[in-house]
C-alpha cells in the first residue's frame, strides 16, 4: 500500500513539475532559440540585427499566407513555413519594432480583397483559388513596401529582401545619387550639337535613375564630394584632374559608396566622324577612360591596353567576306547569359542577359587588403585583345575570330570591392594650380582634414565597360505621339539600378550576402541515378531500336500479299503464307516478347541502386537506430545491475569481516 501511494504521489509530482516548467518557460524563455541547422538558416546576420536595433518607430508587417492551399502545391508548405519562421525571428529580434500579423485570405473574403489592393499577387491553383504568399509592410507615416510573392528561387536572399524592405521604411526621402560622367547622359548621344538643334534624348538609363533617385549631375571638376550623397556613380571619367580624383578618394575613405564604369575602348564615347558645328570639339571626349591611381588604392587594376574577346558569347553579326554574306560571332561584342553572373550577390542574382561592347577586365592586385568579388565574368573560351586594334578601326569579325587565341581563364568584367584600404594620396591633397582663383583657394583651404586610411570598410562596384549605358545595346525605343516608348532587350538597366539600390542602403544591408537554401537535395540519390542511367541508357536504346525493327519486320510479313504472290480468284484481300513465313512470323513475335522482357529488366535495373539506397535509409532510420538505442539501453541496464551486485557483494564482505 505504501509503495502504491508513493508511486501515485511521484506521478502527480512529475505532472505538476512538467506543467510548472512549461508555464515558467513560456513566461521567461519565449525569446530563447537554438538554431541547429547546418547552415544556420534561422540565425540572423549581424547586419540585420543592427538594422532592427535602429528602428525608432514600429513597422507593421502583414503576411498573407494561404495555409490550406499550400498542401496542394508541391514544396509550397515547407517554403511557406520557412518564410513564416524567418518573419517571426525578425519580430522577436526587433524588440517591439516590428508588429507581425499572419493573415489567411480565404476565397472571396475581405482579406483576399485587401491582399490584392495592397499589391499581393495570388498564384492561380488548379481549383481556381488564389494562393497568397506575400508581405505588405507600412510605417507610421503611411510609407508602404510590398513583396508581392515570395518566390522560392530567391530563398537564399530571403533575409536580404526582408532587411531591405525594413531599411526602406525606416529611412525617409529618396536616396541621393551623384553622377560624374564624360558622356552626354542628360542630353543624348548627339551631345551639344544635337541639343542646339533641339534634339534632346537623354540616355534611357539616366532617365530611369531620375525616376527612382534624387540625381545630381556633378561638374567635371570639383574639390569635394557632397557628404550628403548616398552613392557616387562615375561613368567614363574623361581626363579627371588630380584634385577631382582626390575628392573621390576622400569620399571613399570617409565611407562613401562608388559605382565606377571605366572602359579601354568606349564606342559610345567615340566622336562622330563628321560634324557640321564648327564650335564642336570632336576630341572633347576620349574613347578610353581610367581611374588607375584610385583603382590601385582599392586593390584592383584594369589594363587600358586590353579588351575581352569571348568566342562563346560573341554576338552574331552579318558581314560580307570574300564576296559572301556570312553570319559570324563578333567576339568583341558580348551577350552574356545567366552563367556569367554571380548568383550569390543580390545585385546580379536575378539577371538573365546583358550586353557589352569591347569591355575591359578587372584583376585583384597581389597583397591587396580589400576583398575582390567577381559579379560578371566572361566564359572560359575568352581571352585578351589589343585595344589599339579596336581603336584604329573595327576589324573584320571573320579576321578577328580567325586570329583569336582564347585562354582557359575567365575574365572579370564587373566586381565588388570591400574592406580596408589606404588613400591614393598618402601625402595629402595635391597642390592647387598656379592660376587658381580666389574662390578656389578659399574652398581648398576649407577642405576637411586628410584621411589616409579608410574609416570603415570601403564599398565599391567597378565595371570595365561604359557602352552598356548606350540605349542601342539594351533597349528598343519608339516615338508614339511625342512620347518615347522603351522596351528592354537586356538587363543592363536592371544591373545599374540594382547596384545603386544595393549601395544606397546602409552598410548593414550591403554586408548581407546570400544564405543557403533550406531545400537539401538528395545528392547521393541523384548521383546514383545518373550513374545508373549512364550504365543502362545505351542498352535501353539498343533494345528499343531492336524492338522497333522487329515490329516493323513483323508488320511487313503480316501485310496482305507480303509474300509477293497474287491471291487466287475470290480471295482478294487474303494472304496465303508458306510454312516458312509462318515460322518466321512466330520467331519475330517471340523475339518481340523477349526484347520487351529484356527492356523491362533494364528499366527495373535503372532503379535498382536507388531502391537499394532507399531501403538502406529506411532500415537505418526505422530499424537500425531503434535497435542501437535498445542495445544501448540493455547494455546500460546490465552495467547498472552489475554495479549493484558489486556494491552488494562489497557490503556483504564488509559485514562478514566485522
Amino acid at each position: 500500500m505504501t509503495r502504491n501511494f508513493s508511486a501515485i504521489a511521484a506521478l502527480l509530482l512529475a505532472g505538476t513539475l512538467f506543467f510548472a516548467v512549461n508555464l515558467l518557460s513560456n513566461a521567461t524563455l519565449h525569446s530563447a532559440r537554438f538554431d541547429l541547422t547546418e547552415d544556420r538558416l534561422f540565425t540572423l546576420s549581424a547586419g540585420t540585427l543592427n538594422t532592427l536595433a535602429k528602428l525608432d518607430e514600429p513597422i507593421r508587417l502583414r503576411f498573407f499566407y494561404s495555409e490550406k492551399l499550400a498542401n496542394d502545391i508541391p514544396g509550397a508548405q515547407a517554403y511557406s513555413q520557412r518564410v513564416r519562421d524567418m518573419l517571426k525571428e525578425f519580430e522577436a529580434r526587433a524588440d517591439g519594432g516590428l508588429i507581425l500579423e499572419i493573415i489567411d485570405p480565404q476565397p472571396f473574403s475581405e482579406e483576399e480583397d485587401e491582399a490584392l489592393a495592397l499589391g499581393i499577387q495570388g498564384l492561380e491553383t488548379g481549383g481556381g483559388d488564389k494562393f497568397f504568399l506575400g508581405l505588405a509592410a507600412t510605417n507610421m507615416i503611411d510609407g508602404q513596401e510590398t513583396i508581392p510573392f515570395f518566390a522560392q528561387d530567391r530563398e537564399q536572399f530571403l533575409e536580404y529582401d526582408l532587411t531591405r524592405l525594413i531599411t526602406k521604411l525606416s529611412t525617409s526621402g529618396l536616396p541621393k545619387v551623384g553622377v560624374l560622367t564624360g558622356l552626354p547622359l542628360d542630353i543624348g548621344k548627339g551631345g551639344v550639337e544635337s541639343m542646339m538643334r533641339g534634339n534632346i534624348k537623354p540616355f534611357v538609363l539616366y532617365e530611369q535613375m531620375r525616376e527612382f533617385y534624387d540625381v545630381t549631375l556633378l561638374p567635371k571638376q570639383f574639390l569635394q564630394v557632397d557628404k550628403g550623397l548616398d552613392v557616387l556613380v562615375i561613368v567614363h571619367p574623361d581626363n579627371l584632374d588630380l584634385l577631382t580624383r582626390y575628392a573621390i578618394d576622400q569620399f571613399v575613405m570617409r565611407g562613401g559608396r562608388v559605382i565606377a564604369f571605366t572602359d579601354p575602348v568606349s564606342e559610345v564615347a567615340k566622336p562622330p566622324a563628321k560634324t557640321k558645328n564648327p564650335l564642336a570639339s570632336p576630341d572633347a571626349t576620349s574613347p578610353s577612360s581610367e581611374l588607375a591611381d584610385l583603382y590601385q588604392s582599392w586593390g584592383i587594376a584594369m589594363d587600358e591596353n586590353l579588351v575581352v574577346g569571348d568566342r562563346k558569347n560573341g554576338l552574331r553579326v552579318a558581314v560580307d567576306y570574300l564576296g559572301e554574306r556570312q553570319n559570324v560571332a563578333y567576339i568583341a561584342w558580348l551577350g552574356l547569359g545567366e552563367t556569367a553572373f554571380n548568383a550569390e550577390d543580390p545585385v546580379t542574382a536575378d539577371l538573365s542577359y546583358m550586353t557589352f561592347a569591347m569591355p575591359g577586365f578587372l584583376t585583384p592586385l597581389e597583397g591587396a587588403t580589400t576583398r575582390f568579388t567577381p559579379l560578371i565574368s566572361s566564359s572560359a573560351d575568352s581571352g585578351p585583345i589589343e585595344a589599339t586594334l579596336m581603336l584604329r578601326r573595327a576589324p573584320n569579325p571573320v579576321d578577328l575570330l580567325r586570329d583569336f587565341e582564347p585562354t582557359p581563364e575567365t575574365y572579370t568584367i564587373a566586381a565588388r570591392i570591400s574592406g580596408p584600404a589606404a588613400s591614393a594620396f598618402p601625402a595629402g591633397p595635391p597642390p592647387l594650380p598656379d592660376d587658381a582663383d580666389d574662390v578656389l583657394r578659399e574652398t581648398y583651404a576649407a577642405l576637411p582634414a586628410h584621411v589616409a586610411q579608410s574609416q570603415s570598410p570601403i564599398n565599391v562596384i567597378a565595371v570595365a565597360d561604359t557602352d552598356m549605358w548606350d540605349d542601342g545595346w539594351w533597349v528598343q525605343s519608339t516615338d508614339f505621339r511625342g512620347q518615347r516608348i522603351t522596351v528592354p532587350t537586356a538587363d543592363n538597366g536592371n544591373f545599374v539600378l540594382g547596384a545603386i539600390e544595393n549601395m544606397a542602403g546602409s552598410n548593414d544591408l550591403i554586408s548581407l550576402r546570400s544564405r543557403a537554401k533550406s531545400n537539401r537535395p538528395f545528392t547521393v540519390v541523384a548521383e546514383l541515378l545518373a550513374n545508373a542511367e549512364s550504365r543502362y541508357l545505351a542498352e535501353e536504346q539498343r533494345l528499343e531500336q531492336e524492338l522497333k525493327q522487329t515490329e516493323a519486320r513483323l508488320a511487313q510479313m503480316e501485310r496482305p500479299n507480303a509474300g509477293g504472290m497474287p491471291p487466287p480468284d475470290g480471295g482478294a484481300g487474303q494472304s496465303f503464307l508458306s510454312s516458312e513465313q509462318e515460322q518466321e512470323i512466330a520467331r519475330a513475335r517471340a523475339q518481340i516478347a523477349q526484347t520487351r522482357s529484356a527492356l523491362r529488366e533494364v528499366q527495373r535495373s535503372l532503379r535498382e541502386d536507388v531502391d537499394n539506397l532507399a531501403a538502406t535509409l529506411r532500415f537505418i532510420n526505422i530499424g537500425l537506430m531503434p535497435l542501437i538505442v535498445a542495445i544501448a539501453a540493455l547494455l546500460f541496464g546490465w552495467i547498472r545491475r552489475q554495479r549493484r551486485k558489486h556494491r552488494a557483494r562489497n557490503a556483504w564482505l564488509e559485514e562478514a569481516n566485522q
